[in-house]
């Protein structure tokens, strides 16, 4: 449920290797379930988000010709209100938490995998630079709150806290329009939609079984489970998942087995289709799979000697649609703060390119990579760059919009 740190082996970065780029997709850390659900076992408020009781707001100062003159930050306090609090005058907690926010566990999460970073890319391989530089550091997010404080708490907290900051210390975080976002499989392709539909009506099916045990197994909590039900099998999941990883203690009769089948059909729900459909992969995912390998051959070409790490902050609908690409999907829901991580390689000696994938604590071997002369010899998990490329080549998109049409 929570994410492993990324580990790091001495032989895996012998002296004739140079690493030339860093790219790291990362899941946002623990958060609050997105919408309340299961109230009769798991809190409406949940006070474990101190980040609301010290906010800032920007605030417009203005000219008499109603010119913007300059801007000052104003402490702000975020409470959460309820039909108990409405009108009345209760003392509130300011560290109550909105639905779908990231928790001080979450923030937890990102500072670790933030210093584990540190710790093997400064600290013992001095690759990046030891203070923070806008040059050399590409941050990009989805357009969502958690994911934002995530790789800001990630950067800010962990990589380069605040004695590794300049004085002019600034994250610059790019951001798109949600409607062509990269940074998950984006609702607004038509085409991705109508596959989606086809998908979950096979699901569905397969599921029957497990829908009627589960509905049967957690009748004192809801009514039915279902890819429909109300609430719907992934939001039971979502919220007993978000409950038990903060420590709230589930009923004796959700026990693993209630989850693990939970899980099954989730992962089933959202990711059916793109294990099955490459058409799926290319226009859900794809996009993203295609800016990685693109700053890849940048790099390689020397047409970007100052770029050392992209950090891309997404959601579970970001790491599993890319393990699938990868082919190294292990069928299982993307635990909180999951990183996967994209090291390209110069030979020094042959000048040859390779690329190795980490996944949490996990150093992957690609499966397209197994065979003699796409890998490194001795080592299958460093991928020759060409390989790397063959294998995700059908799987980017050529015109995402035109294929969204279609």
């Amino acid at each position: 449920m929570s994410a492993q740190l990324p580990e790091f082996k001495d032989e895996q970065y012998p002296p004739d290797l140079e690493l030339k780029l860093l790219q790291i997709v990362h899941r946002h850390g623990e958060r609050t379930p997105v919408r309340r659900r299961l109230e009769t076992i798991v809190p409406a408020v949940w006070n474990l988000c101190e980040a609301n009781s010290s906010m800032f707001a920007a605030i417009a100062k203005f000219n008499k010709d109603q010119r913007l003159a300059g801007l000052a930050a104003s402490p702000v306090q975020r409470l959460v209100e309820t039909e108990n609090t409405e009108c009345r005058s209760v003392p509130m907690q300011s560290g109550a938490c909105y639905y779908g926010q990231l928790t001080n566990l979450g923030r937890y999460r990102m500072t670790s995998l933030g210093e584990r970073i540190r710790e093997h890319y400064i600290t013992k391989l001095n690759f990046l630079p030891d203070v923070y530089d806008s040059n050399s550091i590409y941050l990009r997010s989805s357009d969502y709150i958690r994911t934002q404080e995530s790789v800001q708490q990630l950067v800010a907290g962990g990589l380069y806290p605040k004695p590794k900051q300049p004085n002019d210390f600034s994250l610059k975080l790019f951001i798109r329009d949600p409607r062509d976002d990269i940074m998950f499989p984006n609702p607004n392709c038509y085409r991705l939609r109508v596959l989606a539909k086809e998908f979950n009506k096979t699901v569905s099916s397969l599921m029957q079984e497990k829908f009627k045990s589960l509905s049967k197994r957690l009748g004192n909590y809801v009514t039915s489970v279902s890819l429909d039900s109300h609430p719907s099998a992934n939001g039971i999941l979502d919220t007993l998942v978000a409950a038990k990883v903060h420590g709230f203690e589930l009923p004796k009769d959700i026990d693993q087995s209630v989850l693990d089948d939970l899980e099954d059909i989730v992962v089933k729900e959202w990711f059916y289709g793109t294990i099955h459909s490459n058409e799926v992969r290319k226009l859900g995912l794809g996009r993203l799979m295609g800016v990685i390998r693109d700053r890849m051959i940048l790099k390689e070409q020397e047409k970007d000697d100052k770029l050392k790490l992209a950090i891309y902050s997404g959601h579970d609908t970001t790491i599993a649609p890319l393990l699938i690409i990868l082919n190294v999907f292990d069928d299982r829901w993307p635990p909180f703060g999951s990183a996967i991580l994209f090291e390209l390689f110069k030979e020094k000696q042959s000048q040859q390119h390779y690329v190795r994938v980490k996944y949490n604590q996990t150093t992957v071997e690609l499966p397209a990579c197994a065979t003699d002369g796409k890998h490194r010899r001795g080592d299958k998990s460093l991928c020759t760059f060409e390989a790397f490329k063959k294998a995700i080549e059908d799987q980017v998109p050529l015109d995402w919009e035109k294929e969204c049409t279609i």
